[in-house]
């Protein structure tokens, strides 16, 4: 067996479906991949979808309790019987040629990590946040060799089993959203992985959010940012790409904590919604996401703050 698909997945239970039912029909041999769903806690018939489905000697479905995206990754991961792990989340449905794409750099190289291309779904634009946040297409620039680790996604990501536990897997004190695949690609780098881009490793992300989903999630977000800074040493660069660096502080907490310019977005956003102004309404969604992230962030330096003075 060449590759193991590893699925977290919580309350996810229809885009779930089409996920694996995407990924059973590869175009890639049956008999070299499995597919290993790592359900955290869901409560919403998850189980009996992925039972339902055909090809069971293929396709294990595990459940636990709630524990967060890197436990429930490191969990997947455990079970997997093949040399190579495949993150794929559960609202990330693969095209055709997907598996193969993965594959063929991990033939060639033996410590390889693989990032695939993820696309916006056109079927989850249905709403005014969805198409304004999906108003400029991706310009980030990849290279195919030797990818930074900051362009890192694990929703679409595989690495050598080995390599992936001689670094210990995904940090399980990630427990909110954002920041642990970056941290793991780190990790991975400094030991010697090759990364390396595939787009034709093509997957869709469908996933049809609100801005009020987000917001918590952000404010996650700025609370891991401040975790993940602090562990690898309050390092000028990653306090920059982070965006959480001393130095740029007052001006965030001006800008983002203080009534100068919130009031105005929040007053603006309802008259953009209405009309459908989708730049406008983009400028204010940044805006009100980047307040939560810092709402996170601030709040987890006054927290290691006050820790550092008890400890003194």
């Amino acid at each position: 067996m060449d590759i193991s698909v590893i699925v977290p997945t919580y309350n996810s239970r229809d885009v779930l479906a089409r996920t694996l039912q995407a990924v059973l029909a590869q175009d890639f041999p049956a008999d070299r991949y499995e597919v290993i769903v790592l359900d955290d806690g869901s409560t919403d018939g998850s189980e009996e979808l992925v039972r339902r489905l055909e090809n069971p000697a293929r396709l294990t479905y595990h459940w636990r309790e709630n524990q967060g995206r890197s436990a429930a990754r490191n969990a997947g991961a455990r079970l997997a019987r093949s040399p190579v792990l495949l993150f794929l989340d559960a609202d990330v449905r693969p095209s055709a040629g997907f598996l193969a794409g993965h594959v063929r750099h991990h033939l060639v190289h033996q410590r390889t990590g693989v990032q695939g291309r993820t696309l916006q779904d056109p079927e989850s634009l249905t709403t005014t946040f969805m198409r304004a946040t999906s108003l400029l297409p991706d310009l980030t620039i990849r290279r195919r060799q030797a990818l930074s680790p900051v362009h890192v996604i694990t929703r679409n990501f595989s690495v050598t089993a080995e390599a992936f536990w001689e670094v210990g897997g995904f940090d399980e004190a990630f427990v909110g959203y954002g920041w642990e695949d970056i941290e793991l690609a780190l990790r991975l780098r400094h030991a010697g992985v090759r990364l390396e881009y595939e787009p034709e490793a093509l997957a869709y992300h469908h996933h049809v959010q609100r801005l009020e989903d987000l917001l918590p999630k952000l404010r996650q977000a700025g609370e891991g940012a401040v975790y993940f800074w602090q562990k690898h040493g309050r390092s000028s660069w990653l306090g920059l790409f982070l965006e959480i660096h001393p130095l740029l502080l007052p001006l965030k907490w001006l800008v983002y904590r203080t009534p100068l310019i919130t009031p105005a977005v929040e007053g603006l956003r309802p008259w953009a919604e209405r009309r459908a102004i989708l730049p406008l309404c983009s400028e204010c969604y940044n805006h009100l996401l980047w307040r939560a992230y810092y709402d996170g962030a601030f709040a987890a330096l006054r927290a290691s703050s006050g820790r550092t003075r008890e400890r003194a």
